[in-house]
């Protein structure tokens, strides 16, 4: 599903600074309450030692704060100050921006250019190197609105201590084009179709305790097909794309293939009902927010023959 194209933007800078200092899979929140907290007490009641380097942690979730605040004010000025004098953004693009002078003006024609951006954030390390010096890697997922595609990017950062105050020295990001399972972690949670329409859906995503698939429960009615049962989503190992395992509730299974198209997402599908039937279709997932999507099954198929496709189903985050 991941087959996105190359993304140019100071997005992932801002979230990327925002979880640095975070525990892998907690959201920015989750991160400044969790990072840095005090060793667990073992099996037998003694405490193991604080981690030492617990204040500068702290130290640099503050400033990761203050920079989150700078950004969702659009304030390049603010964003800027934030890298040492001389600091450098490498984009995926092969073009390196150096010096808080053109940083700041880089962060004022993307906000500009951007009205709407959101990301979601794959943190994996933070390291002190030295006293005054830590590295940073990890991956982001940046959404630019509704309709764009989500483009996925990994990181690094360089991040020192500079008269008393953390700040970037140096932040480069490359492009991610393989598949992710990420990019379907917003649709974790539960979600019904409205009433009158062409079908009724009722679908559950939660996450696999290793967060390598997500587990589906969905209950599909309409005129031509009920379906009802499990389905699992990961990333295929032997091809490396997103593919999607189904198993009815009443002994059929099937396979499909995800793919990404702007702003959404292709499914090739294609079963045996529990009767013996094949079934094939494309399935149309298109996101309109991040508590609304559609869902459309087209160029349908039933033992070869030809079944009317399912106009798009509108559906409804359940909260």
């Amino acid at each position: 599903m991941c087959l996105t194209p190359r993304v140019r933007t100071l997005t992932s800078a801002v979230f990327v600074l925002a979880v640095i200092a975070a525990p892998s899979g907690l959201g920015p929140c989750q991160a400044y309450a969790q990072a840095g907290a005090k060793a667990k007490t073992s099996t037998q009641g003694a405490s193991s030692p604080i981690d030492p380097r617990s204040e500068d942690r702290t130290a640099i979730r503050a400033s990761l704060d203050s920079f989150v605040k700078a950004f969702e004010s659009r304030d390049s000025k603010a964003l800027a100050d934030h890298w040492t004098a001389e600091g450098e953004y490498s984009r995926d693009d092969g073009v390196t921006i150096r010096g808080r002078p053109a940083i700041e003006k880089a962060f004022a024609e993307f906000f500009a250019k951007t009205p709407e951006v959101k990301a979601e954030i794959q943190p994996q390390s933070l390291r002190f190197v030295a006293r005054d010096t830590a590295m940073g890697e990890g991956s982001v997922t940046v959404h630019r609105g509704p309709v764009e595609a989500a483009t996925r990017a990994n990181y690094k950062t360089l991040i020192v201590r500079e008269d008393g105050r953390w700040r970037l020295a140096q932040l480069s990001e490359a492009t991610d084009d393989k598949a992710s399972i990420g990019d379907l972690a917003w649709l974790i949670g539960q979600w019904q179709s409205t009433s009158g329409q062409g079908a009724e859906i009722l679908t559950t995503y939660a996450w696999t305790p290793s967060k390598k698939f997500i587990y589906v429960q969905f209950t599909i009615k309409e005129k031509e097909l009920s379906l009802s049962g499990s389905q699992v989503l990961g990333v295929d190992p032997a091809t490396r794309t997103l593919h999607s395992w189904t198993f009815e509730a009443d002994g059929g299974v099937g396979e499909g293939e995800w793919s990404h198209d702007g702003d959404h997402f292709v499914i090739d599908a294609s079963g045996t009902l529990a009767d013996g039937r094949a079934l094939s279709e494309t399935n149309v997932l298109r996101r309109v927010n991040d508590d609304t999507f559609t869902w459309q099954s087209i160029n349908r198929l039933l033992d070869g023959n030809e079944i009317a496709d399912l106009p798009p189903v509108k559906v409804t985050r359940i909260k």
